[in-house]
């Protein structure tokens, strides 16, 4: 058997918003500004496999809790006592009539294990407030409250935990459904375990489930975004002249702004959000003229020249200028290896180096500028969606960010060894390989996402 949990409170204070966040899912129920959006009763279940953990039912919104506790205390049902006023109000006139809505929930608290009645703490707890609590109270059922849109401060919150208090209500779980934070979620099933002890195993079983989808979604939203950096820091065009035409330019900025919106693609089907979601502002492209770093260490090693000496490295250095400045065709790859010890297929990498330095051609590439933006905007990406909740209603406008980032200067080295193989934009490279590495492990340290 799963837990029911039954989430009640007055009307547009956030109760499908609090579904939706804890099933991941935009789909479940209406959401609105607009007050009494739900009008009918709809479960719902949180499963792992096949075994559902828990069922969540949402319902109506109290309407009139004032009126319907004065007639819990009319005549009619004043005898009755605890929850035995409920069958026969459900089945009275009154739940046919203006108390329709209020009659949805009783008749689910019978059956409820836990309530879950959800506050909106930037309303003051006024009497309909604390009416509906006593008329919840009355089911004998455990209730924990549920402080709602609580990322920001409010006036209210300390008023609200005393009239909690007062009722014994001292459980109460922080939340808020649209700025979400899984520490919340947890301590809310927390609080359940403490009511449902004979569930504990099932419920930490979800947790843990919770939190290693979390972090397995971070692991593949990092190695996107070290896959999207490495193809953009690779991508070349080739043009006539530098600064280039204003039509070249074009084409190599679109190039690199479909990249990172298949990035964006991929992020949002990754947490399941929708494209509307995240507004990306057009990344501010500055492109710059891509020369071939011939005496670079990781160069000179993919030559096979040991530069532990510094007489190999001025004999390189000293074969490298000949060879530049010879005066060579473009059918002198198999020449240069042959003069700085290496292989053809080697020389052959280097062949754009030739190419530039003969004819001179030129090719586009990305400045760290660029680069660094569009790291920035990619970590931004993460850190907004990873604590976005499946309620919010509003677009997240991604724009440039106004500062830097402090491991910017340690990705730098590596947008460099990108740079020098073009071959890398179009081919992923293997988990394995030590610059994909090397991003990665950058990114995971600057992702340090906001918690309490």
């Amino acid at each position: 058997m799963s837990i029911s949990l039954l989430v009640v409170g007055h009307a547009n204070t956030g109760k499908t918003s609090l579904i939706r966040t804890l099933l991941r899912r935009q789909d479940f129920g209406d959401v609105s500004d607009r007050a009494g959006t739900t009008r009918h009763v709809e479960s719902v279940k949180i499963n792992i496999g096949h075994q559902t953990i828990v069922t969540l039912t949402d319902t109506p919104g109290f309407e009139d809790s004032i009126g319907l506790w004065d007639i819990r205390h009319s005549d009619s049902f004043r005898s009755f006592q605890g929850s035995d006023w409920l069958r026969p109000f459900c089945d009275s006139h009154f739940a046919q009539d203006e108390f329709e809505q209020e009659a949805k929930i009783l008749k689910q608290l019978t059956s409820t294990d836990i309530i879950l009645y959800v506050i909106d703490i930037r309303q003051a707890p006024l009497g309909k407030y604390l009416d509906e609590l006593s008329l919840l109270a009355s089911a004998n059922k455990p209730i924990i409250p549920i402080l709602n849109f609580s990322a920001t401060p409010s006036a209210h919150l300390d008023a609200w935990r005393k009239v909690l208090a007062e009722r014994h209500l001292h459980a109460v779980v922080k939340y808020d459904s649209v700025a979400f934070y899984f520490e919340d979620e947890k301590r809310l099933y927390r609080s359940i375990q403490s009511l449902m002890p004979e569930h504990y195993d099932a419920v930490n079983q979800l947790v843990t489930s919770r939190e290693e989808a979390a972090q397995l979604r971070l692991t593949m939203v990092t190695n996107q975004l070290a896959e999207l950096l490495i193809k953009a820091a690779s991508s070349r065009l080739e043009c006539a002249q530098y600064p280039p035409e204003i039509a070249e330019s074009t084409v190599f900025e679109n190039k690199i702004r479909q990249l990172e919106q298949h990035y964006i693609t991929q992020l949002l089907r990754l947490y399941e959000f929708q494209q509307a979601d995240l507004v990306v502002s057009p990344l501010a492209i500055q492109n710059d003229r891509w020369q071939q770093d011939i005496f670079e260490a990781q160069t000179l090693k993919e030559w096979g020249i040991d530069t532990g000496t510094s007489a190999l490295t001025g004999a390189a250095i000293g074969a490298g200028i000949d060879v530049m400045s010879a005066g060579l065709t473009l059918g002198t790859a198999t020449t240069i290896g042959a003069i700085l010890g290496a292989t053809w297929k080697t020389g052959q990498h280097y062949k754009d180096t030739l190419k530039s330095k003969l004819t001179n051609r030129h090719y586009l590439c990305l400045d760290n500028a660029t680069l660094t933006l569009l790291c920035l905007r990619g970590l931004t990406a993460i850190q907004h969606l990873h604590q976005r909740g499946h309620a919010s209603q509003q677009s997240y406008q991604l724009i440039t960010p106004s500062k830097d980032n402090e491991f910017i200067d340690q990705m730098k080295p590596f947008w460099k060894q990108a740079q020098q193989h073009p071959e890398w934009e179009k081919h992923t490279l293997p988990e394995s390989h030590p610059t994909l590495q090397n991003i990665r492990t950058v990114l995971e340290k600057a992702l340090t996402l906001n918690k309490h």
